[in-house]
C-alpha cells in the first residue's frame, strides 16, 4: 500500500536533504606505495584518508572515548600453488580527547607499548585524522628475488569502559600524560552512556600492486 500523499512528499524531501550530507560523507581511503626499484631496501609507505570520519566514533570520540587504529602490514611472496607471507609489522594509534585541554591527543606504539611518536594535541578530529593519515614509511621489505605484494589490514574501534583498564596501562610509563584523559568517562555517567552507546569497531584491507624483486 502506498503512504498517503504528504508521507510521500515528506520522504522524497529527506532523500533530498539527506542525498548531499551523504555525498559530503568523507569515504575512507588506504594506499600502500612503494618504489619497486627500491623495494628491497626501502620497504612500504602506508597512508590513510578519513579513519575517523564515522560518525558513530566521532560522537563517542568527542565523549571521551578513545579510539584505537590497529595496523598490521603484511609482506607476501606470490608463485606455486599459494602465496607465502615473508614477514609482517603492527603498531597501533590512539586517539583520546582531552577534556581539561579541549584538544584530541594522538599517540603511535609498537610492541608492548613502546611509544614510536607522539603527534601531539589537536583542536579537532579532522585535524588529528590528517596527522595520523599522512605518509608513513614502513622498514618490511623483501630478502630474495621473487614476486611480491604488500597487504595492510586495519581495525579502528572505539573503546568501551571494560577496556580502560588495559587501555590505563598501555599509556603508563615515562612518556604517559601527566593528566589522564580517560579520567572524565570513569564516573557513573561515562559507564551508562558506553553501555547506551558500547564500542564501535570497523575493518579495513588494501593490497598494493605486485612488484618484482630480480
Amino acid at each position: 500500500m502506498r503512504p498517503p500523499a504528504p508521507v510521500r512528499a515528506w520522504l522524497v524531501g529527506f532523500a533530498l536533504w539527506s542525498a548531499p550530507l551523504m555525498a559530503q560523507r568523507p569515504r575512507v581511503q588506504l594506499d600502500v606505495a612503494f618504489a619497486a626499484a627500491s623495494a628491497p631496501t626501502i620497504g612500504a609507505t602506508v597512508s590513510t584518508e578519513a579513519l575517523l570520519s564515522d560518525s558513530k566514533t566521532r560522537e563517542l570520540l568527542h565523549n571521551g572515548f578513545p579510539a584505537r587504529i590497529h595496523y598490521r602490514l603484511e609482506l607476501w611472496r606470490t608463485g606455486g600453488w599459494s602465496n607465502e607471507r615473508r614477514g609482517l609489522t603492527e603498531w597501533d594509534v590512539l586517539v583520546a580527547f582531552d577534556p581539561a585541554a579541549e584538544m584530541f591527543n594522538a599517540v603511535r606504539r609498537g610492541d608492548e607499548g613502546r611509544l614510536l611518536e607522539n603527534y601531539g594535541g589537536f583542536p579537532t578530529v579532522a585535524a588529528a585524522e590528517s596527522q595520523i593519515g599522512r605518509p608513513l614509511r614502513v622498514d618490511l621489505h623483501p630478502n630474495g628475488s621473487g614476486r611480491f605484494y604488500y597487504n595492510l589490514v586495519l581495525d579502528v574501534q572505539t573503546l568501551t569502559v571494560s577496556d580502560l583498564d588495559a587501555l590505563q596501562q598501555w599509556l603508563r610509563g615515562p612518556e604517559a600524560p601527566s593528566k589522564n584523559p580517560l579520567k572524565a568517562i570513569r564516573n557513573g555517567i561515562g559507564t551508562l552512556v558506553s553501555r547506551l552507546l558500547g564500542g564501535d569497531k570497523r575493518h579495513y584491507e588494501r593490497r598494493s600492486e605486485v612488484f618484482t624483486v630480480p
